[in-house]
């Protein structure tokens, strides 16, 4: 199987039509029938049906369509590599930072990369740790910060860090006096969570199971200066990783450990095993790993 034969088929299925991608990709049509007729030889599956209004993917061809991207996609990031060692690192790179540890733990790592690297354009992309796994494997995010639990058998993982969910109170709250509050004694206050996919939820959320209850849900955000607005309102409480509670202090709230059990994870930067990273990513994993104190 050709690099050549997927990369036709795939602009044959975009285009929905054999002229179209012939003119899109400068061959001749018969040259991209005979490739598709080839993929089909050897996979031994019909792929593509002519229909009179364009093309049709079997069900063995939406597999192939769905699988031929990635392998694109991973090529030419392996060619533009090979092709561009000896140069300045330029280009798009696209770096996972889930929102609750991005300006905790990278906020340095991205103005030194910037400095260092100009002409490559850093773009942060804001997912859960949830979420990141999907987009590492379509191909939208080269490579992630991410909570624990995640695929090992997928990705490499250089962890940096273990933290665990604070309590944060209203200053006014019943609990705020405490230097220490158990699990149990936060059962049936109003949680204030972050949005559905946040790993920080399925925390709370198993620790509220273990005493055979769920979480009431108050009020829910994406954005920590909301969630702890709410908080400071006496909506509800929530529960906030210690070390972005070191960085947002604010007037009004208390931060309380919490015990029984103690809420903590592992924070790891990732990349997709057998995947071949570019240069930029190269650059920015050994540059965090390096600011994070993290040996490769």
């Amino acid at each position: 199987m050709e690099i050549r034969g997927l990369r036709y088929f795939v602009e044959v299925v975009q285009q929905n039509n054999f002229s179209r991608a012939a003119d899109k990709l400068c061959v001749t049509q018969p040259a991209i029938s005979r490739s598709i007729q080839k993929l089909e030889q050897e996979l031994e599956y019909t792929l593509l049906i002519r229909e009179t209004d364009g093309v049709k993917m079997t069900d063995e061809g939406e597999i192939l369509f769905n699988h031929a991207r990635q392998i694109l996609e991973q090529f030419d990031r392996m060619n533009d590599a090979l092709k561009n060692r000896s140069d300045p690192l330029s280009g798009v790179l696209k770096v996972g930072l889930p929102p609750v540890i991005a300006s905790t733990y990278f906020a340095d790592i991205i103005m030194e990369f910037s400095q260092k690297f100009p002409q490559v354009e850093l773009q942060i992309i804001e997912l859960s740790s949830n979420h990141m796994m999907d987009a590492m494997l379509r191909g939208d995010v080269e490579t992630a910060a991410i909570m624990s639990p995640f695929d090992e058998q997928q990705f490499n993982l250089y962890r940096f860090a273990t933290d665990r969910l604070m309590l944060l109170v209203n200053d006014k709250h019943p609990l705020a006096s405490k230097n220490i509050v158990k699990f149990a004694e936060i059962l049936n206050e109003p949680f204030i969570f972050f949005q559905d996919s946040y790993r920080i939820n399925e925390l709370v959320t198993s620790a509220c199971g273990i005493h055979g209850k769920k979480p009431m849900i108050a009020g829910r955000s994406g954005h920590l200066d909301l969630v702890m607005a709410m908080v400071r309102a006496g909506v509800g409480v929530t529960l906030l990783p210690e070390s972005m509670w070191q960085k947002n202090h604010i007037d009004g709230l208390s931060i309380i450990p919490v015990t029984e059990p103690v809420l903590a994870y592992e924070l790891a930067l990732s990349t997709l095993k057998g995947a071949h990273p570019s240069r930029r990513a190269n650059a920015w994993i050994a540059l965090a790993l390096k600011m994070l104190n993290v040996k490769s």
